[in-house]
């Protein structure tokens, strides 16, 4: 019987699957830090609250325009984004290392879908942000403000970045 060639990892593949790891380790990290940051200004004094994306919203809730989104959409589509980003970089780093066949339009298509949600993750959590009806400011006495934080925008940026690897590598 012949013999299997190993396979060999040339440094595209290697980037690619680098790539994949970094954007499945922001997106966890993502899911870890605060979601949302509020910043309330009075008389010159600042108080920064964040928010974790499972933290209890029921308060802010009650400060938000009627029939907007809710935050059981954002946290659906960041543990989404989180599911497919893991997928993404499990399917790059194995078919790296030539254990999973994976290609063609089903490939493309994949990429597409794991980039795109996790675009709309920080589109539905700066939406869900904006709909705070107490954002505001009084000249520099007092304001009040409600953003989306640094974890919304580290599950969208690894989120892409996991896609992108999936989008850019060929597995064979």
């Amino acid at each position: 019987m012949a013999k299997k060639k190993a396979k060999r990892i040339g440094l595209f593949d290697m980037l690619m699957m680098i790539m994949a790891a970094v954007g499945l380790v922001l997106a966890v990290v993502g899911i870890c830090i605060p979601f949302f940051t509020m910043n309330t200004t009075v008389l010159n004094g600042e108080n920064v609250t964040n928010f974790g994306l499972f933290d209890d919203y029921a308060a802010i809730e009650l400060a938000m325009e009627e029939g907007g989104l809710t935050i059981g959409l954002v946290q659906a589509f960041a543990i989404v984004s989180l599911v497919l980003t893991v997928l993404a970089t499990l399917i790059v780093i194995l078919g790296k290392l030539g254990i999973l066949r994976f290609k063609g339009i089903l490939k493309l298509i994949f990429a597409i879908l794991v980039i795109v949600i996790a675009a709309l993750v920080i589109t539905f959590a700066a939406t869900y942000a904006s709909q705070y009806v107490f954002s505001g400011s009084i000249g520099s006495l007092a304001g009040n403000s409600f953003n989306a934080g640094t974890g919304a925008y580290f599950v969208m940026a690894g989120g892409v970045v996991s896609g992108v690897a999936m989008l850019v590598s060929k597995l064979k």
